[in-house]
């Protein structure tokens, strides 16, 4: 009789060692969170103050090249393409979260972008103040038919 509690003991603290001790892989798996340029990889942004001066903004995953302007030349009625290019800033990423992504450069300088829906905020920190632009979200294909300056 010893020898059958002995036998159910054994099977009874064998199972319960096996049921506890495995892995349940969601809780096991680390949540890695997206990043703003990921979220927002090939968004097209555009801020239109008036007929004469209009900007469009692209992001891009891509912490050396984080987005690209075409930028309405005044006067001209064409769109200067640009891209950021940190380096040539003396500038670098300091947050890429889900929430916003930060550029700061040498200088002291920051941007801040954040998106709220349809709607992404620029702020610019200076010496001289707080800028804050507000930018709607628009179909990425809009830029295939922008009128380009020459160079």
């Amino acid at each position: 009789m010893r020898h059958f509690y002995f036998t159910i003991l054994v099977i009874v603290f064998g199972f319960t060692i096996t049921t506890s001790c495995s892995s349940d892989d969601d809780e096991m798996t680390p949540v890695v969170e997206p990043t703003f340029l990921e979220l927002h990889q090939g968004t097209l942004w555009q801020i239109a103050i008036n007929e004469f001066n209009s900007e469009y903004l692209m992001f891009h995953n891509d912490a050396s090249v984080p987005f690209e302007q075409w930028l309405l030349i005044y006067g001209a009625g064409c769109y200067e393409h640009s891209n950021y290019k940190l380096s040539d800033f003396d500038a670098t990423i300091t947050e890429n979260t889900e929430e916003y992504l930060e550029i700061t450069f040498n200088s002291g300088h920051v941007w801040l972008f954040a998106v709220e829906e349809d709607l992404m905020i620029w702020v610019d920190v200076t010496t001289e103040g707080i800028y804050n632009y507000i930018y709607e979200k628009q179909d990425s294909a809009i830029v295939d038919d922008l009128v380009m300056c020459t160079q």
